[in-house]
C-alpha cells in the first residue's frame, strides 16, 4: 500500500491539468495590451502543461443582409454575406475579420507566437497598412505562414461557392455562438470573472489550479505566489493516510508488547513482536450596419 502511495504521489506530480482561460476582444479597444504583455512571460509553459486559451471576438450583426439577399451577396463590412461583421472608420470589416482568423490560427498552429504577434499588431497595425503591417511581422521574424494561411482556407466551409466573402467560416459561427458584445478586455478563469484584478493575484490564483503539475514561476521563491496557497491537497491526503498507517502499526506493535510483558511467561521465550500487513486498496446587439 505503500508503495501505491509513493507512486500516486509521483504520478501527480507529472498529470497535466484541463483549464480554460477564456478573453474577451473587441477590435477597437487595446485595453488587452497591458495583461498580453504580463502574461506572455507565463503563457508558453502554461500551455504546455494543460492551460486552453479561449478567444471571443466581439461580432456585429447584419439584420437586412437576410431580409434583402439571405446572405448571398458580398457585404463591405461582413463575410459570410452578412453573417459575421465588423466595422471601423479607416479600414473595411472584412479586413478585420480576416485579421480575427489570421490571429485565432497563429494561436491554433504556432500558440507561441500568439500572445508577441497581437500585442505587435495592436501597437503598430490597426491605424496603418494593416494587411501589410501584418506581413511585416512573419517576415522579419522569419516565421513560415503555410501552416496559418492553411488553416485560414480550411476554416471557411468547402461548398461550391466560388465567392469566399460569402461562405460560412468555422471560427467566426464559433465567436458567433460565443455571443460576446462587450467592447472592452474581459478575462475568465474557467467560470470566475478575473478582469479587473492585479495581474499578480489572478497569477496565484492561476497557480492555485495546477495542484498536479509543477509550474516554474509557481514554485520558484521569488515569484509573488504566498507560501501555501499552491499545496497539493492530494499530496497531503496521500501524507495523512501515511501518517495513519505508522499510527496503526505502532499501536498494534505496542498493544502487543504489552500483553507479552503482563501475561508471558518469563520461562517461556518471547517472540518477535509481528508487523501486520496490509494489503493495498485500489485505492450581442448593435446597430444596424
Amino acid at each position: 500500500m505503500l508503495y501505491f502511495i509513493f507512486i500516486a504521489i509521483a504520478l501527480s506530480k507529472n498529470a497535466k491539468m484541463d483549464i480554460n482561460l477564456t478573453i474577451g476582444l473587441d477590435f477597437s479597444d487595446n485595453s488587452y495590451l497591458e495583461f498580453y504583455g504580463n502574461f506572455s512571460n507565463h503563457y508558453n509553459e502554461l500551455q504546455q502543461n494543460g492551460l486552453k486559451l479561449n478567444i471571443a471576438q466581439h461580432l456585429l450583426p447584419c439584420y437586412s443582409c437576410y431580409t434583402r439577399h439571405q446572405f448571398k451577396e458580398q457585404e463591405k463590412h461582413c463575410l459570410g454575406g452578412g453573417r459575421y461583421c465588423q466595422y471601423s472608420d479607416y479600414v473595411s470589416g472584412q479586413t478585420i475579420l480576416k485579421e480575427f482568423l489570421l490571429q485565432q490560427c497563429i494561436l491554433e498552429v504556432l500558440p507561441q507566437h500568439y500572445l508577441k504577434y497581437t500585442i505587435y499588431f495592436g501597437q503598430q497595425c490597426k491605424k496603418s497598412s494593416m494587411v501589410a503591417c501584418s506581413k511585416n511581422y512573419f517576415t522579419n521574424n522569419n516565421i513560415s505562414t503555410e501552416a496559418i494561411n492553411k488553416c485560414i482556407e480550411d476554416s471557411f466551409n468547402q461548398s461550391n461557392e466560388v465567392n469566399q466573402e460569402i461562405k460560412t467560416n468555422r471560427i467566426l459561427e464559433q465567436y458567433k455562438k460565443m455571443e460576446y458584445n462587450q467592447t472592452s478586455f474581459s478575462l475568465y478563469l474557467d467560470s470566475s470573472d478575473q478582469t479587473d484584478i492585479p495581474y499578480n493575484e489572478f497569477l496565484q490564483k492561476l497557480c492555485q489550479k495546477y495542484i498536479n503539475v509543477s509550474i516554474s514561476f509557481c514554485d520558484h521563491p521569488d515569484t509573488p505566489i504566498k507560501q501555501g496557497e499552491n499545496a497539493n491537497p492530494l499530496e497531503q491526503v496521500f501524507l495523512f493516510i501515511f501518517a495513519l498507517i505508522i499510527l496503526i502499526i505502532a499501536g498494534s506493535g505496542g498493544w502487543t508488547l504489552l500483553n507479552k510483558i503482563q501475561f508471558g511467561s518469563s520461562l517461556v521465550p518471547k517472540r518477535r513482536i509481528a508487523i501486520p500487513k496490509f494489503e493495498g486498496d485500489h485505492i450581442i446587439q448593435e446597430d444596424e450596419i
